[in-house]
């Protein structure tokens, strides 16, 4: 449906429950921003459960392809995202270094719900690198690179010549 899936974390877990689905890509907020292409679905798997100390966790899973903009040559790349990651849930007030190290912290907020879309979102911003670059033998910006870096190189001696010249 088009509403968001609120989820509580803690109540899922006492039960050991998941959530498996897939959600558009145009109907994410925050990543449509950085997509060249809108197009495209992302899977997702949730699984609920508690660690041997009693932290809510929740075992994330996303898998999608997005078409992002190579910072070198401007031109559409495919970026394939598979992310599994680990969340550790915090109650509003509780401290983050309480978490074991393997967990990214998860805040809820004073009532313990979120929606499945901000959960995805969110592990999806966070998956795709600051900087997307084609390799450099694919990339068509490469070229254009190695002639800019050329003419820039520092000549150290070239003022000296040029004053040598005007004297003659």
């Amino acid at each position: 449906s088009d509403l968001p899936q609120f989820i509580n974390p803690l109540c899922l877990a006492k039960t050991r429950e998941s959530i498996v689905g897939k959600i558009q890509l145009d109907s994410l907020a925050r990543i449509k921003i950085v997509l060249l292409d809108e197009r495209g679905e992302l899977k997702y798997s949730l699984n609920f459960s508690f660690d041997k100390t009693g932290v809510c966790i929740i075992e994330c899973k996303i898998e999608t392809q997005l078409i992002l903009e190579c910072q070198r040559c401007f031109k559409p790349l495919e970026f394939d995202v598979r992310n599994n990651s680990l969340l550790g849930i915090v109650v509003k007030g509780e401290v983050f270094e309480a978490l074991a190290k393997e967990y990214e912290p998860l805040e809820l907020n004073d009532d313990g719900v979120t929606t499945v879309e901000e959960l995805i979102e969110e592990e999806l911003l966070l998956s795709i690198p600051l900087s997307v670059l084609h390799p450099l033998d694919k990339c068509a910006g490469t070229n254009d690179l190695d002639r800019i870096n050329a003419e820039a190189k520092i000549q150290p001696f070239a003022a000296l010549a040029a004053l040598i010249k005007g004297k003659d």
